[in-house]
């Protein structure tokens, strides 16, 4: 079947074949960034059940973790990672080309699209699993009372990927309990099953959900206040009319093709709009985060299927996504703005150690991403690295410390300020960290801190690009 597909469709596989071309080039010569190194480390470190304790704390899930745990027990970074994302990230493609019901230019607009080409398809985190799935799940709709359990099980996968996917996969979940519910076909056994399945998904969710440190702190005062100030600033203040064009340009004649099939409707209104008072209330999200309702819309399309309700809202509807989807071809994120993910320098950092007589047997504190980026390269290394947050082994997983605040982005010596006495149990005779001489305190080679747990003097030793190495001596 797939052999008859790709023989009868020659642009899906010009497309695919170029899309494939550009991506892996680019794959091979990306150093992974902090978050993604993050991932891997803890997959490193922890087993199963520790990371599902652990991620609570991240408002990451922990699908993607543990889909890493092999090979990041078998120390092989970075490339299993990295191929492993691009593959869930082609597979998703390869079924929207195989049977996502929409016209095929379209396909190829969304394959060169700046949300798949220059960021799922790169970054190595836990959303292009959550797109596959999402992609499953639309797939199957028509079909998922047909196999009621297997569409159950893909919906606890995928609501456990990511809090974006959670949006989408949550209004799959709901449209699935209304038709199940409706059609009264189904019998106690396998109600019972179903029913088991979606309890146990939803039970890990609402863990890691209820045990996000700093959810409640910001839901509750933040989203309405937010929210509220994005709407004016986008439309009262001198930008009312040509956001009004573009919201009539765009989202209109889509919204009014949705109108047509009520459900189609609720799941884009129903993702969008938790997606927004994420972005808006809750997390300064990125365009990693934001690229989401554009693949909420894709599923929305894809959901509409073949039916011509009404031949002008359909050619409408598609002439705004296709306009939509050919600017985000030529309208990439603003790389600059991101230049610690693309051009990161991890790799000629850990050679500066290891070329260095005294840092290539020191222990390396420090709580920046970089540590984070180091940290899977460190194995096997003479070398140690650790966050300077906490004194037990075998915490370099830990990106911070929600519970105390005590585990900032910050350096050493603002650490030595306010945590003396955490700093003090971790250093020894020969512990080193990095600062960035753009910071006032890396004036002098010297600098002595005063606390009453101790007194911490932090000398300069050597410098590689804008870091400076500092050995730290507890007095």
């Amino acid at each position: 079947m797939i052999k008859e597909f790709i023989k009868n469709n020659k642009l899906a596989t010009c497309s695919m074949l170029l899309y494939a071309i550009i991506t892996l080039a680019r794959l091979f010569t990306h150093t992974p960034w902090f978050d993604e190194a993050h991932a891997y480390t803890i997959a490193e470190q922890l087993n199963f059940i520790d990371i599902i304790k652990y991620v609570k704390n991240e408002g990451h899930f922990f699908v993607w973790q543990t889909l890493l745990l092999p090979f990041a027990k078998l120390h092989l970074y970075p490339y299993p990672m990295l191929i492993l994302n691009w593959l869930f990230c082609t597979l998703a493609l390869i079924l929207m080309w195989w049977k996502c019901p929409i016209d095929n230019r379209l396909k190829v607009l969304i394959t060169f699209s700046s949300p798949i080409i220059w960021c799922y398809s790169l970054i190595a985190r836990c959303y292009s699993v959550g797109i596959l799935l999402l992609f499953l799940l639309a797939f199957l709709y028509d079909k998922k009372l047909q196999y009621p359990k297997t569409y159950a099980f893909l919906l606890i996968l995928s609501v456990n990927t990511s809090l974006v996917a959670l949006f989408g996969t949550t209004a799959f979940g709901i449209l699935f309990l209304y038709d199940l519910f409706k059609s009264k076909k189904m019998d106690l056994k396998n109600n019972i099953a179903i029913a088991g399945i979606l309890s146990f998904g939803a039970i890990l969710i609402i863990y890691q959900l209820l045990n996000i440190g700093y959810w409640e702190s910001t839901v509750g005062h933040r989203t309405l206040h937010l929210s509220v100030k994005i709407f004016r600033n986008t439309f009262v203040y001198n930008r009312l009319l040509p956001n009004l064009m573009f919201l009539g340009l765009f989202a209109v004649p889509i919204f009014k093709y949705f109108w047509q099939n009520k459900k189609v409707l609720f799941f884009y209104t129903f993702s969008s709009f938790f997606l927004l008072v994420l972005a808006t209330g809750v997390y300064p999200c990125h365009y990693w985060h934001t690229y989401f309702f554009y693949i909420f819309l894709i599923i929305a399309f894809w959901l509409m299927g073949d039916e011509n309700f009404s031949g002008n809202l359909k050619r409408n509807a598609l002439i705004s996504f296709g306009i939509m989807s050919f600017v985000l071809v030529f309208h990439t994120p603003q790389m600059p703005n991101y230049s610690f993910i693309y051009k990161s320098y991890t790799k000629d950092l850990l050679k500066f150690i290891e070329a260095d007589s005294i840092l290539k047997n020191a222990q390396i504190i420090q709580n920046d991403g970089l540590i984070y980026e180091m940290s899977p390269y460190s194995y096997g290394k003479s070398f140690k690295i650790k966050n300077y947050c906490h004194v037990e082994d075998n915490t370099e997983y830990d990106l911070w410390n929600i519970s105390t605040q005590i585990c900032p982005i910050e350096n050493a010596m603002w650490q030595a300020r306010k945590h003396p006495e955490i700093l003090r149990k971790i250093v020894d005779d020969n512990t080193y960290t990095y600062i960035k001489e753009s910071k006032l305190e890396t004036i002098n080679k010297k600098v002595l801190i005063n606390t009453q747990n101790g007194d911490f003097l932090f000398e300069k030793y050597n410098c590689f690009k804008e870091y400076c190495f500092w050995k730290i001596t507890v007095k």
